[in-house]
């Protein structure tokens, strides 16, 4: 024990005689508040011996105090600084770290055709789904997306019940017009509807060049063709069943918010064609979905399949594009492939 002790003392008088100091206290830096609805104004707070503080904030500035703490703006739902302190000799350094508490984005039920009340569309004809936000009131009740900061729609999908191929669901096709790039917006009734779309429950069209779906009226921003049959399901009769339209939506901060909503659509008997509608021929007779043929492919893919060949369920559903004719399809390039049309 005193050779410890003499030892001990040792160390410190040449230590001394060297010019050491000692270890200063543990360093923290720390947001205070540590949450708080983005942007807030909080303090960078610091506990260490007197010395200098510099401090890196997330937006690559840095701010160097003597003081012991420093006002911030948190303008971000992660947001760390990164402190370093110093006595000019030693070093020590700490993260702060806040969270924002914004909500994200709440989605309420569209409105179809403007009609808040409305929860049954007609197959084939144009309707409007609308997802702004409209407050309750005699119009109808809450709908659309509940948000207090900036948001975007980054997808829409219409899928029926019963309209499925290799068990997975087989789409409506969805339009923007007049079409712009990755902005979700619809001219309806002489109006352009902001964070909308226009659909034709139960229709689903063939790919054009543009990498669009071929509208079945004129759209604009879309190909419409008013010789050649574009639509897939020509003369497909469907029974009254559900319609699921999902969106996808993402806030200000990236985060993306999805939800479902569940409609019906009346069936669909096939009632001829009509002028600038979706049909431009007239078969004599209505076919059921199971025997309905047309032609599938992919972007990537040279060959296109008959709707009943096994190579189908080997494409991923998101990847398909079809075809209502097999002339169309070798009009788009792509070749018939031999292991399913049996000649």
């Amino acid at each position: 024990m005193r050779i410890t002790t003499r030892l001990m003392v040792l160390v410190a008088f040449l230590c001394a005689l060297a010019g050491c100091t000692e270890p200063p206290a543990a360093f923290r830096a720390y947001v205070d508040p540590p949450t708080g609805h983005v942007p807030y104004t909080a303090r960078v707070v610091f506990s260490s011996p007197p010395g200098t503080y510099t401090v890196e904030l997330p937006d690559g500035t840095s701010l160097t105090t003597r003081e012991d703490e420093i006002e911030v703006t948190v303008d971000r739902l992660e947001w760390t600084a990164h402190v370093t302190w110093t006595d000019g000799s030693q070093v020590r350094t700490a993260d702060a770290t806040a969270l924002g508490t914004n909500a994200p984005p709440t989605i309420l039920a569209p409105r179809l055709n403007g009609d808040a009340f409305q929860g049954v569309v007609r197959p084939r004809e144009a309707t409007l789904v609308d997802f702004t936000h409209y407050a309750a009131g005699l119009a109808g009740p809450e709908s659309g997306v509940v948000y207090d900061g900036d948001w975007r729609i980054v997808s829409i999908r219409a899928e029926a019940e019963t309209k499925r191929l290799c068990e997975s669901p087989m789409a409506d096709s969805i339009y923007t017009p007049p079409w712009a790039e990755d902005q979700y917006h619809a001219l309806f009734r002489g109006h352009i509807w902001e964070n909308a779309c226009l659909l034709y429950p139960l229709y689903t069209s063939e790919t054009a060049p543009n990498g669009r779906p071929y509208a079945p009226e004129s759209l604009p921003g879309y190909e419409y063709d008013g010789i050649k049959n574009r639509n897939v399901l020509l003369g497909v009769g469907f029974p009254e069943q559900d319609l699921v339209i999902s969106v996808t939506v993402q806030d200000d901060w990236g985060r993306t918010t999805s939800a479902s909503f569940v409609f019906r659509v009346a069936a669909a008997a096939y009632r001829g064609a009509r002028a600038g509608g979706a049909f431009t021929a007239e078969p004599r007779e209505i076919t059921e979905f199971e025997d309905a043929l047309f032609f599938v492919s992919s972007p990537r893919d040279p060959l296109y399949y008959r709707s009943d060949c096994p190579e189908v369920c080997r494409i991923p559903a998101q990847d398909r594009i079809y075809f209502a004719s097999q002339e169309n399809a070798e009009e788009a390039g792509k070749k018939r492939s031999q292991s399913c049309f049996g000649y």
